[in-house]
């Protein structure tokens, strides 16, 4: 069944001071805290150039704020269940008000629009989706009502038995979530890393 309405994308993010933590050999503290506000600023305005809308889901009252900053509405949720917690809060928000959901990852320094509507085309359609990051994870996971989550090591199996007719999507972009030190080389790598390495080239040299 086509959707009357866009589907609701809940971006789901960690408070910046506890972000990045596996590129503490690499990357300090306030660095760490930096591209992380950086990458999950970028994945949401990537995701509002695609004309749907799209929430922050956050437990913290500084990420919020910081979504409040941006033009972002937010959804509050318990930090206590983590990422499911967070994907929750979000589907049932979405299906209060008769929408489709999708929760997308914030780490995806990749991400373009032309990714972000290859998972929402079969939303729009009534379809499932899940898109799976390159380790095994899910960086994107959509419906129009309950499913279970459960984030975390081999998640995409996971999510795709429970919904084994949903649209399975492949991109680099969503594939490629930062969360260690070699996913960041690759990042600096590619193509679309480029602003990474120019952010951290301004971190490294203040004006």
């Amino acid at each position: 069944m086509i959707q009357e309405r866009p589907p609701l994308v809940g971006i789901p993010v960690k408070p910046f001071g506890v972000a990045k933590q596996r590129l503490h050999l690499r990357l300090d503290p306030a660095t760490r805290s930096v591209l992380g506000r950086r990458i999950a600023a970028r994945t949401a305005a990537v995701v509002a150039d695609t004309a749907t809308e799209v929430v922050i889901v956050a437990a913290d009252t500084g990420v919020r704020r910081w979504a409040a900053n941006l033009g972002f509405e937010t959804i509050t949720e318990s930090d206590a269940g983590g990422l499911n917690a967070a994907a929750a809060a979000l589907r049932d928000h979405a299906i209060g008000t008769g929408r489709a959901w999708l929760v997308l990852h914030a780490d995806l320094p990749l991400i373009s629009e032309v990714e972000v509507r290859a998972v929402l085309e079969p939303l729009n359609r009534g379809t499932a989706v899940v898109a799976p990051s390159h380790d095994g994870g899910t960086s994107a996971l959509g419906g129009a009502g309950h499913l279970d989550f459960h984030y975390g090591v081999g998640s995409f199996y996971r999510h795709l038995r429970q919904v084994p007719t949903a649209a399975v999507v492949v991109r680099p972009g969503l594939a490629f979530d930062l969360d260690t030190v070699d996913d960041l080389d690759a990042a600096l790598r590619h193509p679309r890393g480029k602003w990474i390495e120019r952010l951290l080239a301004a971190i490294d040299s203040p004006a």
